[in-house]
């Protein structure tokens, strides 16, 4: 029988669960590329043991398990509808920004998500906060467009001077992050 999928995600001790399935993720790759240059059979299955180690503590190819919960379609739904609950959840997981296998879709999908609906002004804050972060992160951020286009629905004139006086260092990829988040914001005012 088929429970109903829950709103929440379980964020106790977060930051360790990431930590741990990055962990086994790279351990994967590592004993991938050992078991392709020796070709033995025990390398193979330590690779195959530690490939079954990481899908089992990520919940992969279950979305409405573990990491993958943020991609169920019951919980987007919920999201896409303004649920409270949902809208907590996917707000904790950016401030969180994990960063694993995968997790740059989960995000796309979130602030998709997030730009359509009525968020609080505590939300509004958190989430400008959120953007802010993503400015400055040194991880790729295949999803930033998105965060750019959050702006729409949380661009204030406070945080158009807010990022106008934000200090960003000189990398190229922080200055365009910074500079593609003044256009998004000034559009979203006009």
């Amino acid at each position: 029988m088929n429970n109903p999928i829950q709103k929440k995600f379980d964020f106790t001790n977060f930051a360790a669960k990431v930590a741990e399935l990055n962990r086994l993720h790279k351990l994967a790759h590592e004993l991938s590329d050992l078991r392709l240059r020796t070709g033995k059979a025990e390398d193979i299955e330590r690779w195959e043991k530690a490939v079954r180690d990481w899908k089992e503590f990520s919940g992969f190819g279950y979305p409405e398990t573990k990491f993958f919960f943020f991609e169920n379609q019951t919980f987007l739904a919920a999201l896409s509808a303004g649920d409270a609950e949902a809208k907590e959840s996917a707000i904790k997981f950016l401030e969180f920004d994990p960063y694993y296998y995968r997790s740059g879709y989960i995000k796309s999908k979130l602030l998709v998500r997030l730009k359509h609906i009525k968020l609080t002004a505590s939300e509004v804050r958190r989430l400008q906060k959120v953007v802010c972060n993503a400015i400055f992160s040194p991880l790729p951020k295949s999803e930033f467009k998105y965060y750019a286009g959050l702006l729409k629905n949380i661009g204030t004139p406070e945080f158009h001077l807010q990022l106008e006086k934000l200090s960003v260092p000189s990398l190229p990829y922080l200055q365009e992050r910074k500079t593609r988040c003044l256009q998004d914001v000034y559009w979203s005012l006009r």
